[in-house]
């Protein structure tokens, strides 16, 4: 079972005729692809690659939105022994052009509309809009193994040496089956698809999803109004999640409670919510259900920090939050909150077969079947993160009694004081955010001449007016060397950020150096 094909064949096998992924079209109709009908073109597909003489090992890219025909490549590539490199589809020409001569693919799968965009690229181009199809020879299928390379995935952005993340087969299915034992998905479920299949939350889930029969329903738009009528007409009942998006649902619902003048009454219910057993709260906020389409029972959210008031203001509505931790090294998920009897301020208990240990520094390392190969030709940088089958996180936290894990931050955001007192960014940060106006901050460690790091905050404010208040409150909250020194309101609309929605923290602190030089 270790391997994608064979996963993927097993579904087809079990639920052929049921609905496996659902795209929008342009007239609003919906598209299915069953599970037999998506075997067909993964066939075909698998055909035409087949006649193009590739060998088991050659590497593959991936450069487009998330849609049905990215994963009719992926799975007919690793049906041929392929290596997929999965790439963000805001990915820019000098970082394609990069990883070609980093991986040597062989083909380049993407839209027309994104290939005629580049100036000087040679690589194959194969539209992933229009697949060629060809018969299979199945008999010339090479035998694909659960160590094999399924995919290379580069997490760094477009400076510094880019690190090849090395998943095999096994690395990628048994976190696909290891995440579905928690978060207990089944073919009653559609999932509503918005973070991009080049993540490897995304992918993995998408993987547990389809081993479960269930359906992926794909949103080629993030319009509040689009999403909300996918989630009403399709009937979907789950959905893989960062918290901002979690943010701008609620940020989305308590607009129209404002504009109904119905703030008193949403505060009252929030209250009475606290004190109702879980399966009845949909009948407090049965507006808001109705709006997700009534069918509606969870999200899985992951790639940053949830603040435990937004996870516990959706759980009081009844919708379930189960967070997740991960990192692409892990294939990613390394914990997620069961359904029932967790607690918001942790990111879950460890998958089973996945093994954590809290090093003397407080850093969290990772040893299990999901642990990644290493790093695509570069032997310092896999020496430097993964020994005897443990991978150094990079991230600090510390576990419970009952094996819940907490996070405190990453050690490179890690400030450490000329008093040698340690500030962990993110602490502050959730403070920072609880406070009225604030829509986003990054805390930075910012040297002032020849002194040490002090805290500094960067502010992303409604009102810029009430940012010397806003510290204020939040250094009332916090111990005397987390207090906030100095801060800066960022001009923008918003911060620079990854395709996750996570802040580029360097990106912030390159900008903020050279204001003030």
């Amino acid at each position: 079972m270790h391997t994608i094909p064979r996963l993927f064949m097993r579904s087809a096998d079990r639920f052929g005729a049921r609905p496996a992924l659902l795209e929008p079209r342009s007239d609003n109709a919906v598209t299915t692809l069953t599970y037999d009908g998506l075997r067909e073109r993964v066939l075909q597909f698998a055909g035409y690659l087949q006649q193009q003489n590739v060998s088991k090992g050659q590497r593959v890219m991936i450069w487009s939105a998330s849609c049905s025909n990215w994963l009719v490549a992926y799975f007919a590539s690793l049906l041929l022994g392929l290596v997929v490199v999965p790439l963000d589809v805001n990915t820019k020409e000098d970082f394609l052009q990069r990883l070609l001569e980093i991986t040597d693919a062989a083909f380049l799968i993407t839209t027309q509309k994104n290939y005629t965009s580049l100036k000087s690229f040679s690589l194959p181009f194969i539209d992933i809009d229009a697949l060629p199809t060809a018969e299979l020879t199945t008999a010339q299928l090479p035998a694909v193994e659960e160590g094999d390379l399924a995919e290379l995935v580069f997490t760094s952005g477009t400076t510094g040496q880019p690190k090849g993340v090395m998943l095999s087969h096994k690395n990628i299915v048994s976190n696909a089956i290891a995440s579905l034992e928690v978060v207990k998905i089944t073919s009653a479920d559609r999932a509503l698809s918005i973070l991009p299949l080049s993540h490897m939350f995304e992918m993995t889930i998408e993987m547990a999803l389809i081993y479960a029969g269930a359906s992926i329903v794909y949103a080629r738009s993030l319009v509040p109004d689009t999403l909300f009528r996918l989630l009403a007409t399709q009937h979907v009942t789950c959905m893989v999640l960062v918290p901002q998006a979690l943010q701008l649902f609620m940020n989305g619902i308590e607009r129209e409670v404002r504009r109904q003048k119905l703030e008193k009454q949403w505060k009252t219910l929030h209250k009475i919510a606290r004190w109702t057993p879980f399966p009845w709260r949909r009948h407090l906020f049965r507006s808001i259900h109705r709006r997700f389409g009534g069918h509606f029972r969870l999200f899985v959210s992951g790639g940053a920090y949830l603040a435990p008031m937004l996870g516990r203001a959706w759980e009081e509505m009844g919708f379930r939050i189960l967070q997740g931790y991960g990192a692409t090294e892990c294939s990613p998920v390394i914990s997620v909150n069961p359904i029932h009897d967790h607690t918001l301020e942790s990111v879950g208990q460890p998958l089973p077969g996945v093994t954590v240990r809290i090093e003397a520094d407080g850093e969290i390392q990772v040893k299990g079947p999901n642990v990644a190969l290493g790093y695509w030709q570069n032997e310092e940088a896999t020496a430097a993160a993964f020994h005897d089958g443990w991978y150094a996180t990079g991230d600090l936290g510390y576990m419970d009694k009952q094996h819940n894990l907490y996070l405190k931050g990453r050690k490179k955001n890690l400030i450490v004081l000329a008093n040698g007192m340690n500030v962990y960014p993110e602490d502050i940060e959730n403070v920072l955010q609880t406070q009225d106006g604030v829509k986003d901050a990054v805390v930075l460690g910012l040297h002032e001449k020849d002194q040490g790091p002090t805290v500094h905050a960067v502010l992303l404010m409604e009102d810029e007016s009430l940012a010397k208040i806003t510290i204020q409150s939040t250094n009332k909250q916090l111990a005397p060397h987390q207090q906030v020194k100095g801060f800066t309101i960022w001009s923008e609309q918003d911060f620079p950020r990854t395709h996750t929605l996570k802040v580029k923290r360097q990106e912030v602190l390159e900008t903020l150096s050279q204001s003030r030089q």
